[in-house]
């Protein structure tokens, strides 16, 4: 253990690449405190899994539509403009929330051009953190990169939860735009972070060599493979995210104001092993894939077994507290090792339309899957949805287990 963090630590002493870290940490944490507020207020007045996946596919439907341009920019220009550009960007719709004072119903419009302009920020800063380490360090920065993004979402969603309670949803939004300003203004020190540019440069040619990009990704497998899992463990999550307020509601019998600090610190947790495991030693990035799906699937199908079994006793609170553990050590692990693939077997050039793509496609699946989670938890019930996606996803996590051994990645 004590290797690992000296690694971790000899990384952090890269100042540029600990200020990436921290401009994309701060983000999310910003954007966690915005995602908050919306969907505790929709939930609040609809009582609906249907109001929550609205939510969620006004977040979604941004980088399904800008995220293919995104990515192309990343390739194309500054990525150190780009993070200034979209940081700067949404902290003015921010400000124009707080300005307008209406209800959150009215506010999503402008929610949407937040995430249209995170839209940018997410490729251009994915694929700058290859620029600023060696390629033998890919792995510890996928690590810390995956766990700002999550550790970001999660912290970023538990203190938002604690202000609204006590403060009111009008604080949460005054600290997000006081995290964006910051995260704009610490932009300013990166190093400029220029694509590396061929000879006889054009967008056409540009576009022409994606293109053949792309078409050689799909001939191999252990990019698609990758390339697949890390959007769909976005989309389990958004199905997850469309699920949580309700069944902890009905189920566990904690208010949306009080179950996100339940859920956040334990999810904060199962994060921390999760980034212990993405290291076990001799383990490749498929069987790790694997493994996180396993967990995921195998504490998803329990806990819908426990609530066929024994309903809404005291005693679900139990197997729900190893569950979401499970949850954020599962979704963590396959995220580290399978972006971790991807940025070791794509070429840098690509990296931050490949990232971009990904996000189309993680867009696709979670506007997917959070309206079915809405509409088959209306039909089945929370008991056997669960049991169900559980037993699905464990399935899903043979298979990558069998794709690893047989394509050996």
């Amino acid at each position: 253990m004590l290797p690992i963090l000296n690694k971790y630590l000899k990384l952090l002493k890269n100042t540029n690449f600990l200020l990436l870290i921290l401009v994309i940490f701060i983000g999310q944490a910003a954007s966690a405190f915005l995602v908050l507020a919306l969907i505790v207020s929709v939930f609040k007045q609809t009582g609906s899994n249907f109001g929550v996946s609205g939510v969620i596919l006004s977040f979604a439907l941004p980088s399904f539509l800008l995220m293919a341009v995104s990515g192309l920019v990343a390739d194309l220009f500054d990525r150190k403009i780009i993070i200034i550009f979209a940081n700067t960007f949404i902290a003015l719709v921010v400000l124009l929330i707080l300005v307008s004072k209406q209800a959150f119903y009215a506010s999503i419009p402008l929610a949407f051009l937040y995430f249209a302009g995170n839209s940018f920020f997410i490729p251009a800063s994915s694929a700058a953190t290859a620029q600023l380490v060696k390629k033998r360090q890919l792995l510890l920065a996928n690590s810390l990169f995956i766990s700002a993004l999550a550790g970001g979402v999660i912290i970023g969603l538990f203190l938002a939860a604690v202000i609204s309670f006590f403060a009111g949803a009008q604080m949460v939004l005054i600290i997000c735009e006081a995290l964006l300003i910051s995260a704009a203004a610490l932009s300013l020190f990166l190093p400029k972070l220029l694509p590396r540019k061929r000879a006889n440069f054009t967008i056409i040619k540009t576009l022409a060599d994606i293109w053949k990009g792309f078409d050689y990704i799909f001939d191999h497998k252990v990019i698609w493979f990758f390339f697949g899992m890390f959007a769909l463990i976005q989309g389990i999550i958004a199905f997850g995210i469309t699920l949580a307020p309700g069944f902890f509601e009905e189920i566990v019998g904690v208010s949306i104001e009080k179950s996100p600090l339940l859920i956040f610190p334990l999810i904060g947790i199962g994060v921390l092993l999760g980034i212990a495991v993405s290291h076990l030693p001799g383990k490749k990035e498929g069987t790790l894939v694997s493994l996180g799906l396993a967990v995921l699937g195998l504490a998803t199908a329990t806990v819908g077994g426990f609530v066929n079994v024994f309903g809404t006793a005291n005693l679900i609170f139990v197997p729900v507290v190893f569950f979401l553990i499970a949850v954020g050590l599962g979704s963590v692990v396959v995220l580290i090792a399978s972006r971790a693939a991807l940025q070791e077997n794509v070429s840098h050039h690509y990296q931050g339309t490949v990232f971009g793509a990904n996000i189309i496609l993680a867009s696709f699946f979670s506007g997917l899957f959070s309206p079915a989670a809405a509409t088959f938890e209306a039909i089945w019930g929370y008991a056997n949805l669960l049991l169900g996606a559980g037993i699905v996803i464990t399935l899903v996590s043979f298979f990558c287990l069998y794709a690893a051994k047989k394509w050996q990645f």
